[in-house]
């Protein structure tokens, strides 16, 4: 089961297409994929293979995978019987023994829900639950506010301790339970790259669910580059590019995860000091920080505060920040002072004219053009009968002036591709 919802929806929000070069004879690029807490993961590195001779495959694989399952079982809210939930079962104020790496994340937790006056709080577990965001079936009801109130008496970071000698945590409310969506993840991408860096690796590349950390360079001596996809259903779009060497960026969103009821929008991005899900208009925030776990709560903590609260806060602790916000039918970007330079090419950000830029307005017009290409190639394909070629209805084949494939750029997960068709499939016999 998965770590928790949240990082299974930040992955669907903002996919990171990754941008890598063509390898060279002496120091080829090496990948491995796989799953993980509700998501996926993809790591690249250069040089050492890793391969198994009795099997043929990486044994890297293996360890990461070790790593990560660990994880999960500490931190899961969806696995009853991990460290985390456990903790939340139990209805006592003492101290209750934890691991060293379940500490470490809720003290950087409640580090950040300091810094941020609440608006990041781990204790936000009861009001995830009780908007059907959690572990438990999305029955799309929204509750009532004497509930609210009363889950809001379990709410606050004050009302958790954390040692770490031994490593311990503790609740002056018995019902407080810890929620460690907005962080554990970034913690993990930590943790693999700590792994691979063990193993003498220096230039490689770690994401898990669109979360992501590098370090070194790539093959050619230049930063690995990132791409952030543009928040629209089925658009393949990039709003930005981020160039990383020695960094982390993480992105948080609130436009898939939510349902409606009576007419109104409720976010599964639940701000902890209302117990309600935020209604303002910020779409996605992306954090460059040194380490992913940072980048990942800060990420969350602007998403819950929005636009202008969220631009201020980063400004205030010189915060590399860079937002997203609807404007209608558009989008408008936004940028604090630490962020400038730093997100390159397909957008150019000036934190003073945060207006859609023009050359930004002519890619996604283009990208419009490309995907109704795509859809008119694969409605021929599925009429005459025939089996779609690749994941992207036959344009695995295009090639970019690189010489890089369509796909080799784009990391979103095959479901995801595979449930477009689907749609697509069913469009075409209604219409």
């Amino acid at each position: 089961m998965p770590v928790h919802q949240h990082i299974q929806i930040v992955f669907s929000i903002i996919l990171m297409t990754t941008l890598v070069s063509q390898s060279s004879a002496e120091d080829s690029l090496e990948s491995i994929r796989g799953e993980t807490m509700g998501t996926t993961y993809s790591i690249k590195w250069i040089g050492i293979k890793w391969i198994d001779e009795s099997t043929g495959e990486s044994s890297l694989k293996v360890d990461v995978d070790a790593r990560l399952a660990e994880i999960n079982r500490l931190m899961s809210t969806y696995d009853p019987d991990s460290e985390l939930s456990r903790f939340n079962q139990y209805e006592k104020t003492d101290w209750f023994p934890v691991s060293s790496a379940t500490a470490i994340v809720v003290t950087k937790a409640l580090e950040i829900s300091e810094l941020s006056n609440g608006a990041f709080d781990p204790t936000v577990g009861r009001l995830v639950r009780l908007w059907n965001f959690g572990p438990d079936p999305n029955t799309q009801e929204t509750p009532a506010k004497e509930e609210i109130e009363a889950a809001l008496e379990s709410v606050g970071y004050q009302l958790v301790k954390v040692q770490s000698d031994p490593p311990a945590i503790s609740k002056s409310n018995p019902k407080v339970e810890i929620d460690l969506s907005a962080i554990a993840k970034g913690y993990a991408v930590d943790q693999i790259l700590k792994l691979l860096q063990a193993e003498n690796v220096k230039d490689c590349m770690v994401e898990i669910g669109g979360e992501v950390r590098t370090s070194g360079t790539k093959q050619n001596g230049e930063p690995w580059t990132l791409g952030l996809q543009h928040p629209e259903s089925l658009s393949s779009s990039l709003y930005a590019k981020v160039e990383l060497k020695d960094q982390a960026l993480a992105t948080s969103g609130n436009y898939r995860n939510y349902f409606e009821r009576d007419g109104v929008r409720y976010s599964h991005m639940i701000d902890p000091r209302t117990g309600k899900p935020v209604l303002h208009q910020l779409a996605s925030a992306s954090v460059l920080a040194d380490d992913c776990m940072t980048a990942d709560a800060w990420a969350t903590t602007l998403m819950v505060l929005g636009s202008e609260q969220g631009l201020k806060l980063a400004d205030q602790h010189q915060m590399a920040a860079y937002l997203l916000e609807r404007k209608g039918d558009s989008f408008r970007e936004l940028a604090s002072e630490a962020i400038v330079g730093q997100f390159v090419n397909i957008t150019q950000v000036d934190p003073k004219d945060p207006g859609m830029s023009p050359y930004l307005s002519t890619f996604l017009l283009a990208a419009t053009v490309f995907l109704i290409a795509i859809v008119g190639l694969a409605a021929g394909v599925i009429l005459s009968n025939k089996t779609l070629k690749g994941s992207c209805g036959g344009i695995e084949g295009q090639k970019d002036e690189e010489g890089r494939s369509i796909c080799e750029m784009c990391t979103t997960p095959p479901e995801e591709c595979d449930q477009m068709k689907e749609k697509l499939r069913e469009q075409l016999k209604t219409d």
